[in-house]
């Protein structure tokens, strides 16, 4: 792992964000997000995190607008036709509903503003009723409404109180006249049937209005709901895949580290008991291989988890790719030889990437060691590095017997096993290809595999290249990539 100064850090996590595919009006859409930035800038922040309080926090603040609205309409109407103690009653009551908001944020009380909005709605149309002619008028109509307000500001329980509320109110109405005691209008009689047209007629755009805001609420709260959901889901699958991957491990440790720990135990046994030099040479070769698969398994399982959790650390800069392919080569020429595998190697001129170099070694080194491990004995490895407009490109390729699709839908999966094995008895964690994939996507670059089965396998890298290429003083390298392929005979495996 590369312990420099950071640039780049791998994410931790994906955050899901479900797709809304429903038909909007674009204009009411853009109307109502602005609609409800003015009605969130009026409720406590306490109240927005929590989706039911949120929903009715907005109701308050939307029915106290909407409570203004109208009641500055109708009192300038009662105002006009001389119905002074109805425009009395109606701004008495608008400034009880302007001031349920305010009291919200002073009390931080979702309760205390919504019964203050239903009292006030309760006696404001009980005094309509006592100056427009009680069950002849319009606001009886009008104070039917209330149950419903405070059902959905309030919820079943303290909305039952406001419905015998309410009802006692017009019941109280409906006796007075049962008595004898007929309520007539306070305002010249002439203009009775256009007072309860306008009643009646903003009584149906109120209740319009009034579905209207609950029913974006509603919206929204779905959304979310939704949303949670889907989050639950997705949670649901990462832990069902970390308890898969867990599992995977488990049978890793049982069986990647055991056996060779009971190598490395029955072969110190046995040198306890051993004096010929030679017999202790090969124990002592036997052990440092099953010692080295062991450390190769421990450092890639800390690889995959320091990824995964983001403390992995990119640092990015100019790197001679020629240079490092080179240096890939020369780790795993023992292997090569071996097996009596040639590497074919073509590398264009001034080849210089933005990378981190030790995240590009790791990468060519798990790619030419895999184009080993599965090539057969007698065959060539090809390598080539090429440049593209904006990327270098860097392919590996084998003569192995090929991935067939299956295997390629879950090739840099972690712990994944493929059909085809090591050719030559190798080991396999099944981690390197999703540490590959890991890391080349944290230097912005991208690997991908092309293989037919029967015809080997290529890898594809590409990293981004770098901005100004450097010239080293070789005589090999230029500042601009050219065309020219060079094969690097001395890499060739000898027979």
């Amino acid at each position: 792992m590369n312990s420099g100064s950071p640039s780049e850090i791998l994410p931790s996590k994906t955050v899901y964000r479900p797709r809304n595919t429903g038909l909007r009006i674009p204009l009411w859409s853009s109307f109502r997000k602005k609609f409800r930035r003015v009605l969130d800038r009026q409720i406590p922040a306490e109240f927005l995190s929590d989706p039911e309080s949120t929903r009715r926090a907005r109701l308050i603040t939307g029915f106290g607008l909407l409570g203004v609205s109208f009641g500055i309409v109708y009192a300038a109407f009662y105002l006009l036709i001389g119905h002074f103690w109805g425009a009395g009653i109606v701004m008495g009551c608008s400034t009880g509903v302007a001031l349920t908001p305010y009291l919200m944020l002073r009390k931080r009380s979702l309760e205390v503003a919504g019964n203050f909005f239903v009292l006030t709605l309760t006696l404001g149309f009980l005094g309509l009723c006592l100056v427009e002619g009680g069950e002849n008028g319009h606001a009886l109509a009008w104070l039917v409404s209330v149950p419903l307000c405070s059902f959905i500001l309030l919820g079943e329980r303290q909305a039952t109180w406001w419905v015998i509320i309410s009802f006692l109110a017009a019941g109280i109405v409906i006796c007075l006249n049962l008595e004898g005691m007929m309520l007539k209008p306070t305002y010249d009689p002439k203009w009775q049937p256009l007072v309860s047209a306008a009643g009646y007629l903003g009584l149906v755009l109120f209740m319009f209005i009034l579905g209207l805001i609950f029913e974006s609420g509603r919206r929204v709260a779905f959304a979310r709901m939704q949303e949670a959901l889907a989050e639950l889901a997705a949670s649901n699958e990462r832990l069902l895949n970390l308890n898969n991957e867990k599992n995977e491990l488990m049978g890793i440790a049982a069986h990647d580290l055991k056996n060779p720990l009971t190598v490395i135990l029955g072969n110190a046994d046995l040198m306890a008991t051993i004096r010929d030099p030679g017999v202790l040479s090969r124990l002592s070769q036997s052990t440092k291989a099953v010692a080295i698969r062991m450390r190769d398994l421990v450092a890639n399982l800390l690889d995959v988890n320091a990824i995964e959790q983001g403390k992995f650390v990119v640092k990015r800069e100019n790197c001679d790719i020629r240079a490092l392919i080179e240096q890939g080569l020369e780790q795993n020429q023992l292997a090569a030889t071996k097996k009596q595998i040639a590497f074919r190697v073509g590398i264009s001129d001034g080849l210089w990437a933005n990378a981190d170099r030790a995240a590009v070694l790791q990468i060519l080194d798990n790619l030419i060691s895999n184009a080993l491990k599965y090539s057969p004995p007698n065959t060539t490895v090809h390598i080539h590095a090429l440049p593209e407009k904006e990327a270098i490109v860097i392919n590996v390729r084998d003569e192995g017997p090929g991935i067939n699709e299956a295997d390629q839908k879950k090739l840099f999966q972690k712990f994944t096993r493929l059909t085809a094995r090591p050719t030559g008895g190798e080991s396999s964690t099944g981690l390197g290809l999703a540490i590959v994939k890991k890391l080349a996507e944290a230097m912005a670059g991208s690997i991908h595999c092309v293989s037919t089965v029967g015809s080997g396998s290529t890898f594809v890298l590409r990293l981004p290249v770098a901005s100004e290429p450097m010239n080293t003083g070789d005589a090999r390298e230029t500042k601009t990539p050219g065309a020219n392929i060079i094969e690097i005979p001395h890499f060739r495996a000898q027979g």
